[in-house]
C-alpha cells in the first residue's frame, strides 16, 4: 500500500518541528517497516532537501523562507496542483493552520483521510479578523474518512458532516519516555513552543508568581518559539527572575534530565488537538497541570489536575497543590500506567486497520 502524508510540517524543520511532525515519522516509519510505501509531502525550510528518513520519502515543496507564514500560506496554494498528480492508495492530510481543511479530496480520486492537526480555524479567525472558520465548515463537509484524536473532534466534526466515517486514534508515545529514571524533584517543567497565545506561558508565569514564595521548587521552561523575548520580559515585570528560569531547547540527555527531574508537568495550553508532550510526560512518570481544555479531556483526575479555563488563581492553587511531593509522587505513578495505552505500535495498527476498512468501502463502489 502507498501511503502519502499532507503534513506541513517537518520534524527537521527549525521553524517549527512541532508534534504532528514528530507523529507523522513515528506512524510513517512503522508503516514502512510492514512493509507499505511512506511519502510525505511537506514545506520547504532554509536548508531543506528531499530525503528518504526512516524508510519515508520526504519531498518538500513550496517557498522556503525564513518566515514561517509566508511558508505555511505558500504550501497551501501549492498543494492543490501536487495533489492531482500523486498516485497512491491512501492520502493522509493532516489539517493546517489557519483554515484546517486543505480541500484535497476536491483534487484527487484517492481516498483522502482527514487528520484534525490543526482544527482551530475560529481562532485564527478572530485573531486575523477573517474567515477562516467558514472555510473550514465548508470543508468539512467534503470530507468521506475521518481519524479524530478525541471523542471532541469526532463530535465537532459530525455537526456538520453526520455522514463522515470515522475512528478515533489518539496519538501515542515512544518505549523511552517509560525507562525515563526519576530522581529527587528539583523543579516545575514546562516543555514546549514558545508560543505565548496557544501554550498559555502568560497563564503559567502569573500562576506562578501568585504562589512563588510559598512553594519550594523553581520553575523551568525550556523550548523555542517566537514568544521567548515577551516571556522574558514579563518574568522580569514580576521580578521573578530568580525563581523562573527560561532555558532553551531541550533535546535528547538534555530534555531527559530535565524531565527525570522534575516534580511534575506544567501545561497551560490554551488550545490543543492532542499534544505528543503530555503523553511523554504521563510516560516518564509525572502529573500533569493544566486548564480544563478539549485537548486534555482524555486525561482523567487521577493524573491531571485541571484548573477552570483560563482562572490564573485556580491554576496558582493547583501548582501549590501539586508541590506537595507526596502528591505529585502518587499521580506520577498512575500516569504511567495511564500512557501504557498510548504507543505508537498500537496508533500505527489503528491506521493499518482503517485503511484497509477504506480501501474495502471504496472497491465496494467500483
Amino acid at each position: 500500500m502507498k501511503i502519502i502524508f499532507l503534513d506541513f510540517d517537518d520534524y527537521r524543520n527549525p521553524l517549527l518541528g512541532a508534534g504532528q511532525a514528530k507523529a507523522t515519522l513515528e506512524v510513517g516509519s512503522r508503516l514502512a517497516r510492514r512493509g507499505n510505501t511512506i511519502e510525505v509531502i511537506t514545506s520547504r525550510y532554509p536548508g531543506s532537501k528531499n530525503r528518504i528518513d526512516n524508510g519515508i520519502f520526504y519531498h518538500h515543496i513550496g517557498l522556503g523562507s525564513n518566515n514561517i507564514r509566508l511558508n505555511n500560506a505558500c504550501y497551501i496554494l501549492c498543494l492543490p496542483w501536487y495533489v492531482t498528480r500523486l498516485k497512491g492508495h491512501i492520502i493522509i492530510e493532516c489539517f493546517t493552520a489557519p483554515i484546517s481543511t486543505l480541500f484535497s479530496q476536491l483534487f484527487t480520486s484517492i481516498p483522502v483521510v482527514g487528520l484534525p492537526t490543526s482544527f482551530e480555524a475560529d481562532r485564527f479567525s478572530k485573531l486575523y479578523k477573517l474567515p477562516f472558520d467558514q472555510i473550514e465548515k465548508l470543508g468539512l463537509k467534503t470530507y468521506k474518512y475521518f481519524l479524530p484524536y478525541t471523542k471532541h473532534f469526532d463530535n465537532k466534526i459530525k455537526r456538520y458532516n453526520p455522514k463522515v466515517i470515522s475512528k478515533i486514534v489518539p496519538e501515542g508515545v515512544g518505549d523511552e519516555f517509560f525507562s525515563y529514571p526519576i530522581k529527587e524533584p528539583k523543579h516545575i517543567l514546562f516543555i514546549g513552543r514558545y508560543d505565548i497565545e496557544q501554550k498559555g506561558l502568560d497563564l503559567l508565569i502569573k500562576a506562578y508568581a501568585k504562589v512563588a514564595n510559598k512553594i519550594h521548587y523553581p520553575l523551568v521552561i525550556a523550548g523555542h518559539g517566537p514568544d521567548e523575548m515577551k516571556m522574558r520580559a514579563l518574568v522580569g515585570r514580576l521580578h521573578m527572575n530568580d525563581r523562573i528560569t527560561i532555558l532553551g531547547s531541550a533535546f535528547g540527555d538534555k530534555k531527559k534530565k530535565l524531565m527525570s527531574e522534575a516534580l511534575f508537568i506544567a501545561f497551560p495550553s490554551r488550545h490543543e488537538g492532542f499534544s505528543l508532550f503530555s503523553l511523554e510526560a504521563l510516560a516518564s512518570g509525572h502529573a500533569l497541570a493544566g486548564f480544563n481544555i478539549p485537548g486534555l479531556s482524555w486525561a482523567n483526575n487521577d493524573i491531571a489536575y485541571k484548573a477552570k479555563s483560563f482562572d490564573i488563581d485556580e491554576y496558582a492553587l493547583i501548582l501549590k497543590k501539586l508541590c506537595n511531593k507526596t502528591v505529585a509522587e502518587r499521580m506520577g505513578k498512575k500516569a504511567r500506567v495511564f500512557a501504557r495505552k498510548y504507543t505508537w505500535n498500537r496508533v500505527a495498527d489503528l491506521f493499518e486497520t482503517f485503511f484497509d476498512h477504506v480501501l474495502k468501502i471504496e472497491e465496494s463502489i467500483l
